[in-house]
């Protein structure tokens, strides 16, 4: 099991079938899990002044975790990679 994994299993019994998990370094805790995948875009994107917090965005599968979005810290709200690709 990978740490990402061992940090997010207490709060897997938490979540809706499909469970996402951010990453996001200068938070603390570092790693939470959300219930869907608007509020892991919320944490990541979150704006106080100069652009998105940064970090990743991971979806749990049958074989792991997979990785979603990597957000640099201070991306523009437009340049997001989920908005890229709408």
């Amino acid at each position: 099991m990978s740490a990402m994994q061992d940090d997010c299993a207490p709060h897997h019994k938490k979540l809706k079938v499909e469970a996402y998990a951010t990453i996001i370094p200068d938070r603390r805790p570092p790693v939470k899990c959300h219930a869907g995948i608007g509020l892991a875009k919320l944490a990541v994107a979150y704006q106080s002044w100069g652009g998105a917090r940064g970090g990743e965005i991971y979806r749990r599968t049958e074989a792991g975790w997979e990785l979603l979005y990597r957000v640099e810290s201070g991306t523009p709200s437009s340049e997001l990679p989920w908005k890229e690709s709408q």
